[in-house]
């Protein structure tokens, strides 16, 4: 299936999400592999999906792990990205041995240029940076502008506030890398309600 735009696929955690995201086109499946967060996808489960998905790029999500754990967890799991989800210091980004994607966050007291200088910094150590909230629901008036100007100068993915009813406006206006999505919890296992997620893919189809 061919997309208007790339699509990361966050906090995949299930071989039913997996599959589905990978079918729909998907270019980059994340996997949360924080340390001792409840949540953390296990490595049985991981290597599961690895083992049946094909065509995709496998992210794994870190906040607080050394950049040596890092590495050895991209090894052992074959990941082909990391995904820092706070800033690292620059040192630390230089030793992780994968391509890196960087989350970044704006709120309602983000102030533009303070948040480009510091994008400008990690620009030349990550490769792409996906921008996230904790304020905005959605993608409207207020902040298009914002996002637009930001993706102007880097590659990045919108990671927040995307809807059935937005999402081709959002890639046409903003004209981002591409868009990030969340994965979610099965009902049961190999029972997943995918209404959220297929609704964004099927806006986004290239007809």
């Amino acid at each position: 299936m061919s997309l208007r735009t790339s699509v990361i696929v966050n906090r995949v955690n299930n071989l039913s999400d997996a599959r589905y995201c990978a079918g729909m086109g998907a270019d980059i499946l994340g996997f949360n592999l924080m340390l001792d967060d409840p949540e953390r996808v296990s490595a049985e489960t991981l290597k599961e999906i690895s083992g049946w998905v094909a065509g995709v790029k496998l992210a794994g999500e870190f906040i607080k792990a050394k950049p040596e754990v890092i590495n050895d967890l991209a090894d052992e799991f074959n990941l082909d990205y990391i995904q820092l989800n706070v800033p690292y210091l620059i040192d630390e980004v230089e030793e992780i041995n994968r391509p890196v994607i960087l989350k970044v966050y704006v709120d309602k007291d983000t102030v533009e240029s303070e948040l480009l200088e510091v994008m400008e910094l990690y620009s030349p150590y990550v490769e792409y940076f996906i921008i996230d909230s904790n304020d905005f629901t959605t993608i409207d008036d207020t902040n298009i502008k914002f996002l637009k100007g930001i993706a102007k100068q880097f590659d990045v993915y919108i990671g927040f506030g995307l809807s059935k009813e937005n999402a081709l406006e959002v890639i046409e206006k903003i004209k981002p890398v591409g868009i990030g999505l969340q994965g979610g919890n099965e009902i049961k296992p190999g029972l997943k309600d995918f209404d959220e997620l297929q609704e964004i893919f099927e806006e986004i189809e290239e007809a």
